[in-house]
């Protein structure tokens, strides 16, 4: 995921603040024919102002 940034000052970088951020998430599930993987090492940034919704 890229990060945004924001010029601060002459010479400088600040990276933008974050409203949430959910980092290195995995979810498995154990059903019949074993463990299932459904999410590996996945992350969001939501910036403030930003309207998420996740499904699944």
């Amino acid at each position: 995921m890229a990060t945004t940034l924001a010029k601060a000052a002459e010479g400088t970088v600040a990276e933008q603040t974050h409203a949430a951020r959910i980092a290195h998430v995995s979810k498995s599930f154990t059903g019949p024919a074993g463990s299932q993987l459904v999410l590996d090492d996945i992350s969001l940034d939501v910036a403030p102002g930003e309207f998420v919704t996740i499904l699944g």
